[in-house]
């Protein structure tokens, strides 16, 4: 599959890359290294997510070319990174299917192929398969330099949690190894994206983790992020990245939940589980997915509904 995809890179003259929706570190390591290496190598090349990038991922090299304007339709290629399903494409995904070619390059167990070249691992991050793709293209026509090998070690390390997660393999060490051979600021970029923490995250940390409601006789821990609480400290929804796994790094929690209401009766769910809970079947029960350790949905109505709701999901498996 990578030689077939690499083909298409380098046959195809005017092409697409699609981040989805609510983008991480990962999907916009993806699409910035993708399209930071065909324009490497003379391609015509557009970037385009739902969402602007925000926070920490505006420091990332290219951040600042991310579109929110209509895509054009046909296209010579499309590719979608980090997409677990079309619906993460949000408003791109019509320019995305009337491509000439969609590839699809993801590693959420839960992706359904709905590329015409898919290339979907059950990898720590998609930067590893975007690696691998062009490694491949670089060995046919040089493409690779620092600033790509520093996105794609930062969407490793942002995706595996420092390298902390389960479905860290070995293969993941080695890739990482490769790209800083690059010379890449490695130790700054872990600093920055895993321990930096600016004062209004820090007063919402604290905020909503003294509030956090334990069930299953502390199996299951449940943060919550409401519009109060953004209002208390000057944050938004962009600043809650990564506070859920200081519920899941207490003694005892094999499930952690966050919700983040992000519109009047509107909330976006996160789950942590340890190796003992599958935290995409409980996000699947909900119209969600993702991986076996971290998964999210959205869910609708009243707020007491939803919080029931994903206590019985959550406890259930236990």
């Amino acid at each position: 599959m990578i030689e077939r995809i690499v083909k298409a890179l380098r046959a195809s003259e005017t092409i697409m890359i699609v981040s989805h929706i609510s983008p991480d570190g990962d999907t916009c390591a993806c699409g910035l290294a993708l399209m930071r290496a065909l324009e490497n190598i003379g391609k015509s090349v557009r970037l385009f997510c739902q969402d602007k990038p925000s926070g920490k991922l505006q420091t990332m090299p290219g951040a600042d070319r991310y579109e929110q304007a209509p895509a054009p339709r046909g296209v010579d290629l499309a590719i979608a990174v980090d997409c677990g399903d079309p619906g993460r494409l949000g408003d791109y995904w019509d320019a995305y299917r009337h491509a000439k070619v969609r590839v699809n390059i993801d590693h959420h167990r839960s992706n359904p192929n709905f590329g015409s070249l898919n290339y979907v691992r059950p990898t720590s991050a998609a930067s590893e398969s975007v690696y691998l793709i062009l490694k491949e293209l670089d060995r046919q026509t040089p493409c690779l330099d620092e600033t790509i090998a520093q996105l794609l070690y930062t969407g490793i390390v942002t995706d595996s949690g420092g390298f902390t997660f389960s479905y860290v393999t070995p293969q993941t060490h080695r890739i990482a190894a490769e790209l800083t051979e690059f010379d890449i600021p490695a130790s700054e970029i872990c600093d920055r994206f895993l321990k930096e923490t600016d004062p209004k995250t820090f007063a919402l940390r604290n905020r909503v983790l003294s509030k956090t409601k334990f069930y299953a006789d502390g199996q299951v821990g449940i943060i919550c992020f409401m519009q109060e609480d953004f209002d208390a400290t000057d944050t938004n929804p962009d600043h809650t990245n990564g506070i859920i796994n200081a519920v899941r790094d207490v003694r005892g929690v094999r499930v952690a939940v966050s919700i983040t209401q992000d519109g009047a009766q509107r909330y976006k769910i996160s789950i942590r589980t340890d190796d003992s809970v599958d935290a995409s079947r409980i996000a699947m029960t909900f119209g969600g997915g993702g991986h076996k350790n971290a998964a999210g949905c959205r869910l609708q109505g009243y707020f007491e509904d939803v919080s029931d709701k994903l206590v019985k999901a959550c406890t259930d498996p236990l």
